[in-house]
């Protein structure tokens, strides 16, 4: 047999022929076969019985090629339906969904002008090969089938931002997500979207229902989108070359003040050695002040902090420089803007503090108000 018609006839368990595909088809031979009976007289048989049979499966095979299946779109591209329902893990960021059977599932990941990461889940097989300006790719939302629903989460960056003070809450409301303006247009449904983070990382979810949608897939697309989940995190290591994972929330009181030596921290988080910190827990947020000062228009540029708890201010040993809870100069330099840089620290989903010592001082933009009122 040759190549061709081994490609043709693996696409059979691919496609959905309509209920009267095989009448027609050996109707067909039917026809065929009067016309040979009528002129056998007149010319030697000599069609035998396995040459019929797989002129018949080519047949077949050519109609099967012809017809898609309702909403199927153009091309497949590596997309296949679930049989079956299963779950997806993300195999950078190791967050979770759950789908149903009959789903095309695809992860896609890239790196270019922009570095992302996600799952795309469609309740038809969408035409990849149509071409996008986006990262990822959304020219497949051109040929969106009437009935069909989709969800894509992913992951986005073009360059590291500083997380809120805690990870968004799980699972997303249907009511967070607002209508936006498509992508791409095309048959595209205007799809309903949010922004979230999860462990430090900033997201997006869309989902887009077609105007025919039956309401068992709009609830099914839904459904997927609720069984999100974060992995759990390990104190002590390094999260996605980013962040400090340190203990749960809950583990430190509010009101205290940790000191993390520098040999406590694990190693690789950035070219530069690691370096101690002083963790705070305020009522309205966690946040950082690093050991290593630097103090400017002083003989001594740097110094390494330390904190008195009874009065709740950091100083700079055998100087009097000293600092409030919140980094304001006191004393004598009171007013003087030599505040010491307060870098956040975001709560991830399963309540581990995240510390990242790349991001600077960031708290002012991130919180309203004085996080100890």
């Amino acid at each position: 047999m040759t190549e061709r018609w081994q490609r043709e006839l693996r696409n059979l368990g691919t496609l959905d022929p309509p209920p009267d595909l095989w009448d027609r088809a050996t109707s067909r031979v039917r026809v065929q076969r009067a016309r040979d009976q009528r002129t056998r007289a007149r010319r030697p048989l000599r069609v035998i019985g396995p040459v019929t049979a797989a002129v018949a499966i080519a047949l077949v095979a050519g109609m099967l090629v012809l017809i898609r299946p309702p909403g199927a779109g153009r091309g497949s591209q590596g997309s296949v339906l679930s049989t079956r329902a299963g779950h997806f893990t993300d195999p950078r960021f190791g967050w979770t969904v759950r789908y149903p059977a009959g789903m095309a599932v695809a992860h896609f990941s890239g790196s270019s002008f922009v570095d992302y990461d996600g799952v795309r889940i469609t309740s038809f097989r969408p035409d990849l090969r149509i071409p996008g300006k986006d990262f990822p790719s959304m020219g497949w939302l051109r040929d969106f089938p009437a009935g069909g629903v989709a969800l894509q989460i992913w992951f986005e960056e073009r360059f590291p931002a500083a997380p809120p003070l805690r990870d968004s809450s799980l699972p997303l409301a249907r009511s967070s997500f607002s209508t936006i303006r498509p992508y791409v247009g095309g048959h595209e449904p205007a799809p309903r979207y949010r922004s979230f983070y999860g462990d430090g990382f900033g997201y997006s979810a869309a989902v887009w229902i077609g105007p025919h949608a039956s309401r068992a897939s709009v609830r099914a697309i839904w459904a997927v989108l609720r069984s999100l989940r974060f992995p759990a995190l390990r104190p002590g290591t390094i999260w996605q070359h980013r962040y400090y994972v340190l203990g749960r929330a809950a583990r430190y009181r509010a009101g205290t003040v940790t000191y993390f030596p520098a040999g406590s921290l694990p190693a690789g988080l950035a070219s530069r050695p690691s370096r101690a910190f002083y963790l705070v827990h305020a009522p309205r947020a966690f946040y950082v002040v690093h050991q290593l000062a630097q103090i400017p228009s002083s003989r001594t540029p740097q110094c390494q902090l330390s904190f008195n708890p009874r009065r709740f201010q950091f100083f700079c040993p055998g100087t009097g420089l000293r600092w409030n809870r919140l980094g304001k100069p006191v004393g004598t330099q009171r007013g003087s803007g030599w505040d010491l840089p307060l870098t956040e620290a975001t709560v991830a989903q399963d309540g581990h503090i995240l510390v990242s010592p790349s991001f600077g001082d960031v708290l002012g933009a991130v919180l309203k108000g004085n996080p100890w009122r």
